[in-house]
């Protein structure tokens, strides 16, 4: 059986990079890698069936054995035979036979490795399904450390598959009974589902950085050609960027921020990109300039334009921008949320509240529309701003509150720099 699961391994090894393309993170690669020396537990949420034919090319020279159901083995004289060569573990459920449990620690004590998935069925809907914690006896019995994966699920062609693992959780730490109370095998169990779902928030925030990356790709060729155009159409606008401080700092700008700024024309965002053109930045749009314009809309959306519907609490959208933000680009957003020509209205609390979320600072800038072809545009940089709360969550008020002074500060940059 051993070999027959050798040579379909070395078979199926260059098709899996076809099928599954896998893109694997670490919570703590010093701790936990895919080369597991001795015994352990891997523990995993469930989205797919293919997900342990996944997981035994995530972890490479050491068999995978799997608990899995009776039903699988049901299927015929075929399957039974393929899912046993594969290093399945039948579990009867059905006559409430536990005898699976002696046999799981018997080989991790031989320093097997073992994959156990808790939810006990593919789980196709969102966050996790209650964990099943028969896992927890076995743990504490072969005092083996559990490895947690969390996998998206993700098994198409042309997409990635993408995995955390996380540090390893050794249950003897947390209890030395090896005969446990219900309420201690509940805690147990908790505490690895909720390491789960920590790894689950991790793949979340990978898969953004992976969507929205630095430097040059070139599934982003349209919007960095877009990129390249703006900054040769500065023959036209001829913008005059002013830095408050040191030269050059406030354009600098590393790591995700939001940029904060007047609006005073539809040329506005032109001009950002402009200053900006060494970062691939992002502009909240109004939908008025998607809706009923698919061509238009896909176009913006190439450039980088984030659609807010103002007449309704676009939680999507605001989503969207702060996943762009924790990913560590620059957002660019209009303060009063309209063209403003005469800087009258306020500043909205939606930017500060997205930069106090995604933990980034602020820049202010103010942007000068000039009144005459001969004229040069001008966009003033204000210094980096902070928010800080001291550990206090925000409220309507304090929001509104630093909404004014940023407002203040642009103004102020007009003020100064503006004649």
């Amino acid at each position: 059986m051993i070999i027959l699961y050798i040579i379909g391994y070395l078979l199926a090894w260059p098709a899996q990079f076809i099928f599954f393309k896998k893109r694997i993170y670490y919570e703590d690669k010093h701790d936990t890698s895919r080369f597991v020396k001795g015994g352990a537990m891997v523990i995993s949420n469930h989205r797919s069936l293919k997900d342990f034919m996944c997981l035994i090319f995530v972890f490479p020279f050491h068999r995978l054995l799997c608990l899995m159901s009776e039903m699988i083995f049901s299927h015929g004289f075929m399957v039974s035979s393929l899912t046993k060569i594969m290093g399945g573990i039948k579990i009867d459920r059905r006559n409430y036979d536990f005898g699976f449990i002696n046999k799981s620690v018997d080989l991790l004590e031989k320093n097997k490795l073992l994959a156990v998935y808790p939810e006990g069925k593919v789980n196709t809907g969102n966050g996790l399904l209650p964990f099943h914690p028969t896992y927890v006896l076995i743990a504490l019995r072969s005092n083996k450390p559990i490895i947690p994966v969390y996998t998206d699920g993700t098994y198409k062609l042309f997409k990635r598959t993408r995995m955390v693992i996380g540090k390893k959780i050794y249950l003897r730490q947390y209890c030395t009974n090896l005969n446990p109370s219900k309420e201690e095998i509940d805690r147990l169990n908790n505490i690895v589902r909720n390491k789960i779902l920590e790894l689950s928030k991790i793949c979340k925030e990978e898969k953004n950085k992976d969507m929205h990356p630095h430097g040059i790709r070139l599934r982003y060729w349209f919007r960095d050609l877009g990129r390249l155009l703006a900054f040769i159409m500065n023959v036209w606008f001829r913008v005059k960027v002013i830095n408050k401080g040191k030269k050059k700092k406030n354009l600098k700008i590393k790591g995700g921020a939001v940029v904060i700024s007047n609006h005073t024309s539809f040329a506005d965002p032109l001009l950002c990109l402009n200053a900006y053109h060494r970062r691939r930045i992002y502009i909240v749009t109004a939908e008025i300039l998607f809706d009923g314009h698919p061509q238009r809309s896909k176009l913006l959306k190439s450039l980088g334009c984030i659609r807010v519907d103002r007449n309704i609490n676009d939680v999507k959208a605001y989503q969207e921008i702060l996943d762009v933000l924790k990913a560590g680009h620059i957002v660019v957003i209009f303060g009063p949320g309209h063209i403003d020509r005469e800087d009258k209205d306020e500043f909205k609390n939606g930017s500060v509240l997205l930069a106090y979320k995604a933990n980034v600072p602020i820049y202010p800038i103010y942007i000068k529309k000039r009144q005459k072809a001969s004229e040069r545009f001008k966009l003033i940089c204000g210094e980096r701003y902070d928010i800080n709360l001291n550990g206090k969550k925000p409220t309507e008020e304090t929001l509104s509150e630093i909404s004014a002074k940023l407002k203040d500060k642009v103004i102020k940059l007009r003020d100064e720099y503006v004649k």
